[in-house]
């Protein structure tokens, strides 16, 4: 299986628009931080981790002409806003593009997006949803599925280990049973760590240190990212078996 990150960065991207910080004026193309995306391929079947607005550039910069199928974590914009970008998948391959995700999403997904639901002309053409009850499932391809409950601030979400591949882009808080869980399924994980300090929505990055070094994964890999730190100072910080993102970075797994 290879998983690319199409994006390492949080909300805002980074740079953030109007600030001077020594990260969003560095050079380094690593600190050229991406909203969130992650690409996973095995068995020629390619599974997108969410669309954020940085959507379409991310699949022209890493030569992506096919999805098969898109897992929307949540609906908030920097998870979603990309998806009007894969009508032009649809009109290729002439089909639907598979949403999984669970119903409260796919609620959220069709209020945003109405006008692919409603009579509307089509203009330069609309997407096309075919969604799936993630809840449902135990796989998704040849993709093995397990969910777990995690937090988002105080908004509750599914979280998902695709073959032994912990995903969690967005969260602040795992209770205890989930935990067990997690560290019972799981062999690496992806996992938000979003700045040096606290935030009331994502880890930070201690603390997602001290969440892997507590689980034991043979690695873990850090995305939504800030301008907290730039990558080769993120490197100092971390474990061996921690490797901070970028976008476009390549990790094979077996």
């Amino acid at each position: 299986m290879k998983i690319t990150i199409l994006g390492s960065g949080t909300s805002t991207g980074v740079p953030v628009l109007g600030c001077k910080c020594n990260v969003c004026l560095s050079e380094d193309i690593k600190d050229k931080r991406s909203r969130p995306g992650i690409l996973l391929v095995k068995n020629g079947f390619n599974l997108l981790i969410d669309a954020s607005q940085d959507l379409r550039d991310q699949l022209l910069k890493n030569r992506i002409e096919r999805i098969d199928g898109i897992i929307i974590t949540h609906a908030h914009a920097d998870h979603i806003f990309g998806l009007d970008d894969t009508r032009m998948l649809s009109k290729k391959y002439q089909k639907s593009m598979d949403i999984y995700c669970t119903k409260r999403v796919e609620k959220d997904v069709r209020r945003v997006y109405s006008y692919v639901f409603n009579n509307s002309q089509e203009g330069g053409g609309k997407p096309k949803f075919s969604f799936h009850n993630i809840s449902l499932l135990k796989n998704i391809g040849p993709f093995s599925l397990k969910l777990f409950d995690y937090y988002h601030g105080g908004i509750k979400l599914k979280g998902f280990i695709l073959d032994r591949i912990v995903i969690l882009m967005d969260g602040s808080y795992i209770d205890m049973k989930n935990y067990r869980f997690i560290k019972k399924n799981g062999k690496i994980i992806i996992i938000n760590s979003l700045r040096t300090r606290p935030h009331p929505t994502h880890f930070s990055i201690p603390e997602s240190i001290f969440l892997v070094k507590s689980l034991g994964f043979e690695k873990a890999y850090f995305v939504h990212l800030s301008d907290s730190l730039k990558h080769e100072d993120l490197l100092k910080m971390v474990p061996e078996n921690i490797f901070p993102t970028y976008d476009g970075m390549e990790i094979e797994y077996e």
